[in-house]
């Protein structure tokens, strides 16, 4: 997790975020009993154009039922083995197939002759569709056989951004994939505004660690109820049970002022012993040993030690984000242990890199949302530039729908209205949003973006006031 750590595989001298992308793949790889690196397709999906997707499959297959991925290679399987002579053996890529079968032989094959990031897609095209990520029958594929697209890296670029640069972006279908409103529901997650994450994300402050505080932040200021950490654990365990995935990222800054903190304390020095790599450090943290979880817990419950802008602010200046500080930190500390207790839906998601936001999008899709809406996922990396990227017409279903969620839950919820919840939540999501992008974003561009099936519009939308 360090800055000066090796990573594995180790790849010669790496930039930050290039080290970071390759502990993730790493960590997200799944070993089939057969030694198949199989890759989920919600990881796929976010990656862009940082990884290569390369489908196998016959001709009449990439136009038929199944379609294809928007922005893969197409490289007969009898061909396969050629990527072997044609790319980089750190370049990453995922193979698919129909169901896995044929591009997990592939993936084996090619790891056996030296290449050490190749991933097949779990569960192949039928996973993909099934999952609600969205895919097309275009024939433009056909005329590309085994022809592999010029990938640039991406580095970092501070230059300023533009209508036109911003269009070229999200109409990359390699930047930019879709995922059904009916499935981000089902496995979803918001990701935070944050610049950093060059992922395709659906934004929203704090992602959904943000919007859960401000939830019970609104619920207090609604009811005049103060939750208990008891109350706490269960509403958010409860949460995980009805809505799946659950976001909360941190920074390699951050973690790494966390690690010293922990490295000082002589408590933890047998604990600690022999963790020095990045994916050591993500399984520690993972799952500390049980006798010194509470140890870790007192360290990482700092505000310095927490790498998401929006969720550290709320906590420091809890009257003004209208959250108690100590709500943050019992949700913080009942996240960690429900993590620890074997929560896979709660995800702690360090990113790298400094802030160098250039602008703040507005992603929105033209008309109401329905359960088919596909909604795009967009990378807040624009060839290089970071952007801060939110999807307020998401988030305020999703809002609805947190709500709704919370009334239900008459055990550990006052009995409060519907409108009543709900104007306050909202007051309170504008307030938060005012003092955070005040203070990370004041004085940038505003551009908002209308997707509609098969159009993107971007317009200027003024600054963000400071």
């Amino acid at each position: 997790m360090t800055d000066a750590d090796p990573l594995i595989p180790p790849i010669g001298v790496l930039s930050q975020a290039e080290r970071m992308f390759r502990v993730n793949w790493v960590a997200a790889i799944v070993r089939s009993p057969s030694g198949i690196p199989l890759l989920p397709a919600e990881f796929v999906a976010r990656q862009g154009r940082s990884v290569r997707i390369v489908d196998l499959r016959r001709p009449e297959e990439l136009t038929g039922a199944l379609g294809h991925i928007p922005g893969a290679d197409w490289v007969p399987e009898e061909r396969g083995l050629s990527l072997l002579d044609r790319l980089h053996r750190d370049a990453p890529i995922v193979l698919v197939s129909r169901g896995g079968e044929r591009a997990g032989e592939l993936a084996k094959a090619l790891e056996r002759a030296g290449m050490r990031m190749v991933g097949c897609l779990e569960g192949g095209m039928v996973s993909w569709k099934n999952l609600g990520f969205a895919t097309t029958r275009d024939p433009e594929i056909l005329e590309r056989p085994d022809r592999l697209r010029t990938i640039e890296p991406t580095v970092p670029n501070d230059a300023e951004l533009t209508v036109e640069r911003i269009e070229r972006h999200v109409g990359d279908p390699s930047s930019v994939r879709f995922l059904k409103l009916a499935a981000l529901l089902l496995h979803g997650r918001l990701s935070c505004v944050d610049g950093r994450d060059e992922s395709g994300v659906v934004g929203t402050l704090g992602g959904d660690a943000g919007e859960f505080l401000l939830l019970l932040g609104a619920i207090e200021r609604s009811s005049g109820k103060r939750f208990t950490l008891p109350e706490v654990r269960a509403l958010f365990s409860r949460r995980l049970d009805a809505m799946g995935r659950f976001y909360l990222h941190t920074d390699v800054n951050s973690a790494n002022a966390f690690i010293a903190s922990m490295r000082a304390d002589p408590r933890l020095e047998a604990a600690l012993e022999g963790i020095s790599e990045s994916l050591q450090w993500r399984a520690f943290l993972m799952g500390p040993p049980p006798e010194v979880r509470d140890i870790v817990l007192e360290h990482m419950l700092q505000p310095a030690h927490l790498g998401c802008g929006h969720v550290r602010m709320m906590w420091q200046n809890s009257e003004r984000y209208g959250v108690r500080a100590e709500l943050t930190r019992m949700f913080l500390q009942v996240l960690m242990q429900a993590r620890w207790g074997g929560a896979i839906e709660a995800e702690f998601v360090p990113l790298a890199g400094g802030h160098a936001e250039r602008a703040v999008l507005q992603v929105h899709v033209e008309g109401d949302l329905q359960s088919f809406t596909p909604i795009p996922l967009v990378s807040p990396s624009c060839d290089g530039t970071q952007m801060f990227v939110c999807h307020p017409q998401v988030v305020a279903f999703l809002r609805r729908q947190l709500v709704a969620f919370a009334l239900q839950q008459r055990a550990l919820v006052p009995a409060i209205g519907l409108e009543t919840l709900t104007a306050t939540l909202d007051e309170l999501a504008g307030a938060q949003a005012a003092a955070t992008l005040g203070v990370l974003a004041k004085g940038l561009p505003i551009f908002d973006v209308i997707h509609a099936p098969g159009v993107w519009e971007v317009r200027d939308g003024g600054r963000v006031p400071g």
